[in-house]
């Protein structure tokens, strides 16, 4: 059970129990929720050859992204797709840790191919890898306008 950061972990423990799944999170969200991993500082992190975690400060301190198969990025509160925007959008007004870190852990994710984007919040998006590119750096551009 992968947790994108502290939010919704309300019934983590029944889930644990049914599924005997392994719990994951970011040191920096893990106070007072108990897992059997924790990814600590701010260097991508394989979980194996396909799965990939991202630590992406901003929505959170801990906020982290899942990326699975170069392919489809679960970004849980950091990252959305926008229909009036036509492209991708971040949350500022849930920026609880910190809004530039989230804008510098967005340019993080430049480093990643994707062409979904799969978030906790907000409508999923699919686009060809270059496009999903462009429109990150789009938002990332709309982002640093509005610090």
């Amino acid at each position: 059970m992968f947790f994108s950061h502290r939010d919704d972990v309300a019934d983590h423990e029944k889930f644990h129990e049914h599924f005997g799944c392994q719990r994951i999170i970011h040191r920096a969200d893990a106070q007072g929720i108990r897992t059997e991993r924790v990814i600590d500082g701010q260097e991508p992190v394989w979980l194996d050859k396909d799965l990939l975690v991202v630590p992406v400060p901003g929505h959170t301190r801990g906020h982290v992204v899942l990326l699975y198969k170069n392919k489809f990025l679960f970004t849980g509160d950091h990252l959305a797709w926008s229909e009036n925007r036509g492209g991708l959008i971040a949350f500022r007004d849930v920026a609880w840790y910190s809004w530039p870190e989230q804008t510098k852990s967005m340019k993080r994710l430049l480093a990643l191919e994707f062409e979904w984007v799969l978030p906790g919040h907000g409508r999923r998006a699919h686009q060809p890898r270059d496009l999903m590119r462009q429109k990150l750096i789009d938002c990332i551009t709309w982002m640093e306008k509005t610090h």
